[in-house]
């Protein structure tokens, strides 16, 4: 019984095996390339790893990636028919919670709009709404979102957010599916998109998404480069329907120097660092599915290759 340990995003492969084995001492921990016998492999952890390299392991159980995008699994040919786990804790990463509420308050304190006006030394007070007339609104929500948009919601301000399956009355005002999603842009002055890439969602801010939103909105994108059409981005910003836009992922990355996106002077270019994942985080979720494996437990934390998430 032994778990294949991929180079991971962050960190080095000998720091993930000693913090696996604070939680799981007895587990057999493989470094690749050094899969030893392919047999022994019932579960493989993925970071930086090409699916095309992975040898054919014929007891393999479950995937478990490192990452919270699952598309570089889900679209690849060569991912095996076993069942992904998701890897991140059940009630957030709080470093995506901080980062999202980061870049909310950014631009609900208008900092795009004074560090503009300090480019041109200009001292000009811009008016400021209070937290609850600052209208939020989350594109998914999910284990990612919901954190921060609960910790927005205590502070007062205008939470809601769209999703595709119904919930139960909440706190948070919730729009359900393809028909609702018109009416959520209507209200939302502070666009966050955490959706997952599915062939729905792809494309999904585009020209007719842009427009529904209100006059002199912000967009953030954590989620994933593909879901955004950048030539309708940019036009929206351009024309005054948006007022800025701070993007953490985008379609190529890293960014091309020739990309117009750095240079817009009404868009953030963040690296994609919303999420440092760390092996402390990981590995519980990690340890409990391979507790559960062993005792004859179906898995936690499944992801449903249908939906894709």
């Amino acid at each position: 019984m032994a778990l294949l340990l991929t180079p991971p995003v962050l960190g080095d492969q000998i720091q993930w095996r000693e913090s696996l084995l604070k939680l799981i001492p007895d587990l057999d921990i493989r470094l690749w390339p050094d899969v030893g016998n392919p047999d022994d492999i019932l579960y493989i952890l993925v970071g930086r790893f090409n699916l095309n390299d992975l040898p054919e392991l014929p007891n393999l159980r479950a995937i478990m990636p490192m990452f919270a995008g699952l598309e570089h699994l889900l679209f690849h040919p060569r991912c095996p028919s076993v069942p992904i786990l998701r890897t991140g804790l059940p009630d957030g990463d709080k470093s995506m919670t901080e980062y999202t509420i980061l870049h909310v308050l950014r631009h609900h304190r208008q900092m795009p709009d004074y560090l503009d006006q300090q480019s041109r030394a200009e001292w000009k007070v811009l008016d400021q709404k209070q937290p609850h007339e600052q209208r939020v609104g989350f594109m998914g929500f999910g284990q990612m979102a919901e954190s921060p948009g609960r910790i927005l919601s205590k502070m007062g301000f205008d939470v809601a957010a769209w999703v595709i399956n119904e919930r139960e009355n909440d706190e948070i005002k919730f729009y359900i599916g393809a028909k609702s999603l018109n009416t959520f842009l209507a209200r939302s002055d502070i666009l966050v998109c955490l959706l997952p890439i599915t062939n729905k969602t792809r494309g999904i801010i585009n020209s007719k998404t842009l427009q529904r939103l209100p006059k002199g909105a912000s967009f953030i994108n954590l989620g994933r480069g593909e879901h955004i059409i950048e030539a309708d981005l940019i036009q929206s910003l351009d024309s005054g329907h948006l007022s800025n836009a701070t993007l953490d992922a985008t379609i190529q990355e890293p960014l091309p120097k020739n990309s117009p996106l750095w240079n817009h002077p009404k868009i953030t270019i963040m690296p994609h660092v919303a999420r440092r994942v760390r092996p402390e985080n990981v590995g519980i979720q990690v340890a409990e599915n391979i507790r559960r494996d062993r005792l004859g437990l179906p898995f936690l934390w499944e992801v449903d290759r249908e939906a894709g998430y």
